[in-house]
């Protein structure tokens, strides 16, 4: 009679388990863990216990089983039964059925995010859209799948500032947009990318940030009130943006040496007769009123 499937199995699986107690043989458990511990791959007895009955074991414990198993006579022997164990392994992982997902697609495409903050918010703004699927549901599908675990997807939604690669994956499992996607990528391509020259003549951030400045003065005395006036989250998040382009700017201007002044001098941007020197001079002074 056919041995029964095992409920969440699937036949790769099922090869590799063969695999597994055709390597213990006659081996009880505490004996397998211990000589895989002779030879550099200690692995709990439990943890060899559960991969015959748990889910996809992991390649450490894959390599206690081959290690410590006595049907190999020498180390060329094991490694070789290593190599078999790994590759099944990785056929079981290949095959392995991608679980329904359950929760609605989100809808939200991030605007000009260029805070750590910023993203994630955005983030987890993503995450409430698609009603708050579990981390490991998220960590099982198919977008996500060797790229996150769910303890990577929890440190990010709690502020951890994650890698490009990680934050497709992610996009990828919540089944969002490629707009989506691609305006997350953009924010963190903002975020990490070092102070540059502009493509515009440098002091035209100067005068926008100060124009903003000037416009939330005026809201403030037209409103008769001192304290600053709070904005709705569109405009904080469009204050906070500004102000750290802002900085940015200041850094790169203050590494400027004498000679990129003058090349960037006698760029055609500038514009004729202004003195981009004077005027650098004088948007740092402005930056930094007490010094």
């Amino acid at each position: 009679m056919s041995r029964p499937v095992r409920l969440g199995t699937w036949a790769e699986l099922d090869a590799l388990r063969a695999w597994m107690r055709e390597a213990k043989g006659e081996l009880t458990f505490p004996r397998l863990a211990f000589w895989a511990g002779q030879f550099g791959r200690p692995v709990a007895e439990q943890t060899l216990r559960r991969a015959l009955h748990g889910g996809l074991p992991t390649k450490r414990t894959v390599s206690a089983y081959a290690w410590g198993s006595r049907k190999a006579t020498d180390n060329q022997a094991r490694r070789a039964l290593e190599e078999t164990g790994l590759r099944l392994r990785k056929t079981a992982q290949q095959a392995a059925p991608v679980p329904a997902k359950t929760w609605p697609a989100p809808v939200y495409v991030p605007g000009r995010v260029s805070t750590w903050l910023g993203l994630t918010k955005a983030l987890n703004r993503l995450h409430l859209e698609a009603e708050k699927p579990a981390v490991r549901a998220l960590a099982a599908t198919a977008g996500a799948a060797g790229r996150l675990s769910k303890s990577a997807i929890s440190n990010i939604l709690m502020g951890q500032r994650p890698k490009a690669e990680q934050l497709a994956a992610l996009a990828a499992a919540w089944g969002a947009s490629r707009a989506t996607a691609d305006a997350l990528l953009a924010a963190h391509r903002r975020i990490v990318a070092e102070p540059r020259p502009p493509a515009v003549y440098p002091c035209a951030v100067a005068e926008e940030y100060e124009k903003r400045c000037e416009q939330d003065e005026k809201r403030r005395r037209f409103r008769g009130i001192l304290e600053e006036v709070e904005l709705d989250p569109y405009d904080e998040q469009l204050r906070d943006e500004e102000e750290a382009e802002h900085r940015r700017m200041v850094a790169w201007v203050d590494g400027l040496s004498a000679d990129e002044l003058v090349a960037l001098q006698r760029q055609p941007v500038a514009g004729a007769g202004r003195d981009l020197r004077a005027e650098l001079t004088a948007y740092v002074a402005r930056a930094r009123p007490g010094e």
